[in-house]
């Protein structure tokens, strides 16, 4: 018997979490929660009722909810070291944060941090009855998919997945094995991203015309991947401009740069943070004012972190620019921003006079990338579709149903599904 139970992250992109039941064990595949005014947790699973966990990658929607795992006893994580690493800086944040209104303190986290086993992609383990091992996932670097064997079943979970290649990773490869169930994700199920190389060319000539007006660009980016990818390719093409980068982006680079493997280009990576100047306090800060070219900062949605000091800096002058690169939450600083023209200085609404550009520049697969993965995966797998919004979740569904003719659903937080 195998049982798939889906605890969080259904119908809503958040909070992530998937307990497969077995007869001889129970492994969890992320826990996950979603940020808001007060951190929201997948469904309860008790302790004793997980003999392990995966984490598929370092994001708080996928790994947040992990420690209150170890607030008695032990069991193993897995993940990769590039994760692990991850979740060092991102949960010890968001416990210095929101300690307040979590289960769980750096005690735990401590804890949690002692179980962790790294793993290499493609290394096989045997935890009692269940055989399972990661696969590139493609999302950011050390991120993974996770093929599992028990009972004579196969199932995939995607987690997040990326099957385009871009500056820090390959694309995650579609499995060559047969999977009795596969549990994918659906951030843009109903949209297809641009073309990379030209979203990137486009980018770089943006930045090029606002320098050559001798302006100022502040790339707001997710400190985890998205900074790291803005980097590089300003570093790719061979950008004349003095680049700095700011915040925890400064934290996650020193992760990758220890952990080569897991990097598509590991000298070029390195080559890109070597030239890059690292602020370190607040004089570096006014300064990069002063005399850079292109700040990168997180955070990606102008809710925090230093990319807010360096708007209020630059959103009043009309040759400088606010290039958005990430997707933007509505009711988030730069969802008003695109949407408005206005950003909130010092309590007040302030028409912002910079230029303001959103680049989709995307670590998940769209909507043609995720067709062709369930497409191409052999058998006739049941398909579970999770992490996205209902109508995304539901329209992928819908598609493999009429399509190809197999058993998907996107289920509700609760539900339990026999593979």
């Amino acid at each position: 018997m195998v049982n798939l139970r889906f605890m969080g992250g259904t119908q809503e992109v958040g909070r992530n979490a998937v307990l497969v039941e077995t007869n001889g064990s129970n492994v969890l595949l992320d826990y996950g929660v979603k940020i808001g005014d007060k951190p929201q947790f997948p469904g309860h699973i008790r302790a004793k009722d997980v003999d392990g966990i995966i984490v598929s990658h370092a994001h708080l929607d996928h790994s947040g909810g992990v420690p209150q795992f170890y607030l008695r006893g032990e069991k193993p994580l897995f993940a990769t070291s590039v994760t692990t690493g991850l979740m060092r800086i991102l949960i010890r944040d968001m416990i210095k944060l929101s300690g307040y209104y979590l289960p769980f303190d750096n005690i735990e986290f401590g804890r949690m941090l002692k179980q962790s086993r790294d793993l290499a992609y493609g290394e096989k383990v045997k935890m009692k009855n269940i055989e399972f091992n990661l696969l590139d996932a493609g999302h950011i670097p050390g991120s993974a998919m996770v093929e599992l064997t028990t009972g004579g079943k196969r199932v995939l979970y995607t987690g997040d997945m990326n099957t385009d290649t871009t500056r820090l990773c390959q694309g995650a490869k579609i499995p060559r094995k047969r999977f009795d169930a596969i549990v994918i994700e659906s951030t843009y199920a109903n949209k297809d991203h641009p073309d990379r190389k030209k979203l990137e060319l486009e980018f770089v000539d943006a930045i090029k015309t606002v320098i050559h007006d001798k302006g100022k660009v502040l790339v707001p980016a997710f400190a985890v991947g998205r900074s790291q990818e803005m980097l590089s390719i300003m570093y790719s093409h061979k950008l004349k401009a003095k680049r700095v980068v700011d915040g925890m982006a400064r934290a996650v680079n020193r992760v990758y740069m220890e952990n080569p493997n897991f990097m598509r280009t590991p000298k070029s990576f390195a080559k890109t943070i070597n030239s890059t100047h690292e602020m370190t306090g607040w004089r570096d800060r006014r300064n990069a004012i002063r005399r850079s070219d292109v700040i990168v900062a997180p955070s990606g949605m102008l809710q925090g972190g230093t990319a807010m000091f360096y708007t209020e800096k630059l959103a009043l002058r009309e040759e400088n620019a606010i290039f958005l690169v990430s997707f933007q939450v509505p009711g988030t600083g730069g969802a008003k921003l695109m949407e408005t023209g206005f950003f909130t200085i010092k309590e007040m609404d302030v028409e912002v006079k910079a230029k303001v550009r959103h680049f989709d520049f995307s670590s998940h697969c769209g909507r043609s990338s995720l067709e062709a993965f369930i497409r191409g995966v052999k058998g006739k797998p049941d398909v579970y579709i999770v992490h996205g919004e209902p109508e995304n979740c539901e329209s992928l569904a819908q598609w493999a149903r009429d399509e190809l003719d197999v058993n998907a659903t996107a289920p509700n937080e609760g539900d339990e599904f026999t593979v």
